[in-house]
């Protein structure tokens, strides 16, 4: 089973990007923190994400660079060539599921989430 829990920060402002006829894809990372604090403070992993259609759409109404979301998916990997002819391997969390738990646009919790259909999110 390929399922993944993540809370975590958006680290980029919101972009979505049309890609083929009316298909929309999110590319961006979320700041997760680590259960612990090093010498030099906070430490976090940087896990980049990939969102489709209504949760892409979603994620650009809703949500801002800083705020704290919670995101259910599944982990992908894939590999492309550069254009310097190198291979290059991806590790990404497809997001299936987006819960907004912390805005800087409202002082209060927010309890929205959504949950995707089941509908062909792949490249």
């Amino acid at each position: 089973m390929n399922q993944t829990n993540l809370v975590g920060r958006l680290v980029r402002e919101i972009e979505v990007k049309e890609v083929g006829e009316g298909k929309i894809v999110l590319n961006n990372t979320l700041a997760v923190k680590r259960n612990f604090k090093s010498e030099q403070g906070q430490q976090a992993d940087f896990i980049p994400i990939v969102a489709w259609g209504q949760v892409a759409k979603l994620l650009q109404i809703y949500c801002e660079k800083g705020d704290l979301v919670g995101l259910t998916g599944r982990i992908q990997s894939r590999s492309y060539l550069s254009k310097e002819e190198e291979t290059i391997f991806v590790i990404e969390l497809l997001v299936d599921e987006v819960d907004f738990l912390q805005g800087k646009r409202s002082t209060t919790s927010a309890s929205s989430s959504f949950k995707e259909s089941k509908q062909n999110t792949s490249y």
